[in-house]
């Protein structure tokens, strides 16, 4: 009987609770609990490690504008080139040596972005040196100047404003294009278009040239180039087979010179550059700068003609200053960065394998001011300098900090506050390049044996 009511309370019992059948069990609602509670504690911890890495990558604010960079009782800001060998400069310092003993002459080719594209920082280091050294001549340039920010300095440069220019475009860019020695070309079939360069008046440097060469390349429907060479013109014919580079040369007597080139107009005229200088002993700075570019345009410029125009030129050193616009790239990994770095200095050494070679890094380059006006650093510059650092050395060539030149960081806001760097926050004013020529000079003539008045330097900025 004691059993009969024991299992009719239980039965009672389990339909009060909703039947097992029907209902959920103790364990499997605790167990649902502590799997929302873990779900929970996961979210949570997902969102304070994104804000930590929020925090970490939120640079400090720059420091204060302290001194002005140009007081002499500023933080000392020489810095050297940075070269493991020992030897990276030795080709170039030899080829210093025998400008200086009067026996040759010393090429530097220099390839950059916009602070090169200017002329300013290295045509103060073309007057300098040419100053101290002796003055060979302007050199190699792009007379056309297709870009606002195109200049060249101890030279009259002016052209017609309708050739077609040729260079790789980051918009709908073709993969590899024949742009030649500094990855520019102009093209025009028109009579009305000119281009006329000739030597300076009344600077210091420039006034004088004995050689005048003009780089074409013959196709066979090719038209004819005038070639006047004070009031005296010559019929040039860039028709041939097929596509080929050729370069045309005058020797004339050493002094003051007038070159204009035109079409014809009985077919398309296709211009690499122009070179103007001496045969005389000194120093020969051929300045090639395209506004906005990274170090890789290399890579799209047709190596068979690019390398036969470095030769032709057969520079003594090799300059690549690029890395500025590289600072703004944090969308692409500095893997890649590295990757292609290697593959333009691959083509570097294949062209010029004897010669020397230096890599100059950006200059600083802060983030656009923030909600409160504060401009931060940028961590994608130190991995910039870091990455060319080290592929500079695995190739056997220098490094040159400039944004260390510049103070390191928050240099370019002690530049701006003091007239030195432009309001872009990017870009230098003249006397902020002519100090950076004046700073780049210093390591440049370390280990050469060649010392060059501070005083001289500034003064050359302003002649």
């Amino acid at each position: 009987m004691l059993r009969h009511l024991l299992s009719l309370l239980l039965a009672t019992l389990l339909v009060s609770c909703g039947g097992a059948s029907v209902g959920t069990s103790p364990k499997s609602v605790h167990a649902k609990g502590r799997k929302s509670v873990r779900k929970h504690k996961k979210k949570r911890r997902a969102r304070k490690r994104s804000a930590k890495r929020r925090r970490k990558r939120k640079p400090a604010p720059l420091p204060p504008v302290p001194l002005d960079p140009r007081d002499p009782r500023a933080t000392r800001l020489d810095q050297p080139i940075y070269d493991p060998s020992g030897q990276a400069m030795a080709p170039f310092h030899a080829a210093l040596a025998r400008a200086k003993a009067g026996k040759g002459q010393a090429k530097i080719a220099f390839w950059g972005a916009s602070h090169t594209a200017a002329d300013l920082w290295t045509g103060h280091v073309r007057r300098a040196l040419q100053m101290k050294l002796g003055d060979a001549g302007h050199g190699y340039m792009m007379p056309v100047r297709w870009h606002l920010g195109l200049r060249h300095q101890d030279v009259n440069v002016k052209a017609s404003k309708d050739w077609k220019v040729w260079r790789h475009r980051q918009v709908d860019p073709v993969p590899v294009g024949d742009y030649g020695y500094g990855g520019v070309a102009v093209q025009s079939d028109d009579p009305e278009q000119w281009v006329r360069f000739s030597t300076c008046v009344d600077n210091i440097c420039g006034r004088k040239a004995d050689v005048v060469e003009v780089w074409i390349r013959t196709s066979r429907k090719g038209g004819t180039l005038l070639v006047t060479i004070d009031g005296e013109t010559h019929k040039v014919d860039t028709s041939g087979r097929k596509r080929q580079a050729k370069e045309l040369r005058w020797k004339l007597p050493d002094g003051a010179h007038t070159v204009e080139l035109k079409p014809a107009g009985d077919g398309p005229v296709y211009l690499y550059g122009v070179v103007m200088e001496r045969q005389s002993p000194g120093v020969v700075l051929d300045q090639m700068g395209i506004p906005g570019m990274r170090g890789s345009i290399q890579l799209h410029w047709r190596e068979k003609n690019w390398r036969r125009h470095v030769q032709r030129r057969s520079p003594d050193l090799l300059v690549l200053a690029y890395g500025t616009n590289a600072v703004g790239d944090t969308h692409r990994p500095i893997r890649r960065f590295v990757a292609r770095w290697r593959r333009v200095l691959q083509r570097i050494k294949r062209a010029t394998p004897g010669a020397a070679c230096l890599l100059v890094g950006p200059t600083d380059r802060p983030h656009r001011p923030d909600s409160h006006g504060v401009r931060r650093h940028r961590r994608q510059q130190d991995l910039v300098i870091a990455a060319q650092k080290k592929v500079a050395a695995e190739f056997g060539c220098g490094f040159w900090d400039a944004a260390a030149a510049m103070g390191g960081r928050g240099g370019m806001l002690r530049w701006v506050a003091h007239g030195l760097g432009r309001k872009d926050h990017v870009h230098l004013s003249r006397a902020g390049y002519a100090l950076k020529a004046e700073r780049f000079l210093w390591a440049l003539l370390q280990g050469s044996g060649i010392t060059l008045d501070p005083k001289m330097v500034r003064s050359a900025a302003h002649l």
